[in-house]
């Protein structure tokens, strides 16, 4: 358990999950349709916000990586798995209560949903596989000087956090926001990364689309015919992967001088 912040003992802990889990089948069964949705995805979100303040001291503890910085890859997947799983939880639950469908669990899900958790999960696991090599690396001086002035931050500090040519945060307290788009290494964490940038975009309208669209088509439908996820467009899923080719690719690149 961490000493950043004041995490919650893991009895307080425990039992608010309890609670929030509780929450979500009430919230099925009492909200009106589409609306519970929205319902089983807010408790899924406080439930994600629990188990970071448990962990590590801050609310946003599970977009945390290992080098103490917010990482859009683990915003993606946390962005689909709220959307997914919460609507299959909520249509599950809708079917299970009406007893007269049979089997109630048959519940498909479009394989363009399949690929789109893929590329997301690819993301998140390849690039620091990608960036195994950079930790091998030393950057040159100046490269250090240089983001000691930009951040205004010490070089002794920049190299006592980094991992080899990849910057990190002293501690989880240091994480923020404006990590998900700053480049990745001493040589460029002090500007903003375009890949990351033009990815968060993509994910937001991709989700907040695919989100509404699961909205009406939950409060439109009864039990009996939520039997199949509306169709994600192809298109969609086909930007979606170029963006985060680009972005696998981008880490791959080295933006830093190196001895």
């Amino acid at each position: 358990m961490s000493t950043n912040g004041k995490p919650l003992s893991g009895l307080l802990a425990a039992f608010i999950l309890a609670v929030l889990i509780a929450a979500m089948f009430l919230a099925v069964r009492l909200v009106p349709p589409g609306w519970n949705f929205i319902g089983v995805m807010l408790l899924m979100l406080i439930f994600m916000i629990t188990i970071g303040i448990t962990i590590t001291g801050r609310p946003a503890g599970i977009l945390i990586n290992e080098r103490n910085l917010m990482s859009l890859s683990r915003l993606q997947l946390v962005l689909w798995t709220l959307v997914i799983l919460s609507a299959y939880l909520t249509i599950a639950l809708e079917r299970i209560r009406v007893r007269s469908i049979a089997d109630a669990l048959a519940i498909a899900l479009d394989q363009r949903l399949w690929a789109l958790m893929g590329i997301s999960t690819a993301s998140l696991i390849g690039s620091p596989l990608i960036q195994t090599n950079k930790k091998l690396q030393d950057p040159k001086p100046e490269a250090v000087e240089k983001a000691s002035a930009a951040l205004n931050e010490s070089t002794d500090e920049i190299n006592k956090n980094s991992q080899g040519l990849l910057y990190s945060n002293g501690g989880i307290k240091d994480a923020a926001f404006s990590d998900m788009f700053e480049g990745d290494e001493v040589g460029n964490t002090a500007y903003v990364d375009v890949a990351k940038v033009q990815m968060f975009f993509f994910t937001m309208v991709a989700g907040l689309s695919y989100g509404t669209e699961l909205f009406y088509w939950i409060a439109s439908k009864p039990a009996a015919d939520l039997t199949a996820f509306p169709i994600l467009s192809g298109g969609l899923v086909a930007i979606l992967g170029i963006s985060h080719a680009g972005f696998l690719v981008n880490n791959s690149t080295t933006h830093t001088p190196t001895k």
